[in-house]
């Protein structure tokens, strides 16, 4: 059976109170059979230079032991603990490893609770930000505007319905820069978009107008920022005026 660490500490200073104790029972038992003041002075200097010498090398020991004993009673918990501080929260943790030490047993124990806490906290908190991303895309969906969601680079992030039925080549698949329209109208909507977001400049009622078909848009677009203030892309409200005079 394992010793915790707090028993083996117990043990080691059990054994050097025995070593004291034994040390001065053989100090009385050479002062009660000295005969001579001489022979008594040389049983005194050997029982003590032998114990001096034998306690020095037990506290050197019991010096570097203990310390020794800690790092390696607690290494596999500092490996877990290393391994929650890099985001791993899904570690699976033998608590009967840790069964011969109550502390031990008790640390292991608070922290699986603590993992299990925080499991449960991220998938209740990814069931709320998932219904919030729907409740806010349905409500998108249900505008009569072109809403369109795109990376600076260019990649569409999402796109609502209403755009999606007048351009059917309009998904979270493509790229604007790569795409090509039949007329100048909707080059014009899109050339639009894709010089705000390679400028990082918001747009505000920009009028996009076809002298062919009457056709007119307005395009309020607004950029989004990091941290530090660079652009990561940009979101675009296109109405869309038919016929218009």
């Amino acid at each position: 059976m394992k010793h915790s660490l707090k028993s083996r500490y117990r043990i080691l200073m059990i054994c050097l109170l025995t070593l004291l104790l034994l040390e001065s029972l053989l100090l009385l038992i050479s002062l009660n059979r000295a005969h001579s003041l001489p022979l008594l002075v040389k049983d005194l200097q050997t029982i003590i230079i032998v114990f001096v010498f034998i306690l020095f090398i037990y506290i050197v020991v019991i010096f570097n032991y203990i310390p020794y004993r800690m790092k390696k009673s607690y290494q596999d918990i500092a490996a877990i603990i290393e391994d929650i501080s890099h985001g791993n929260y899904a570690i699976e943790i033998n608590e009967e490893k840790f069964a011969h030490d109550p502390e031990q047993f008790k640390l292991v124990h608070s922290i699986t609770r603590m993992l299990n806490i925080v499991q449960r906290f991220d998938a209740a908190k990814a069931e709320k930000i998932y219904e919030h991303h729907q409740r806010l895309q349905q409500l998108i969906n249900l505008l009569p505007q072109w809403v369109i969601i795109a990376t600076v680079n260019g990649d569409v992030a999402y796109c609502n319905d209403s755009i999606r039925r007048k351009y059917n080549n309009i998904t979270e698949m493509v790229n604007l820069n790569e795409l090509i329209f039949k007329n100048s109208f909707d080059d014009k909507i899109f050339s639009s978009i894709n010089e705000a977001l390679r400028f990082g400049n918001n747009l505000y009622d920009v009028n996009v107008a076809d002298p062919v078909t009457a056709e007119a848009a307005f395009i309020n677009g607004s950029i989004i920022r990091n941290q530090k203030g660079l652009s990561t892309g940009g979101v675009f409200v296109i109405s869309s005026i038919s016929n218009a005079k």
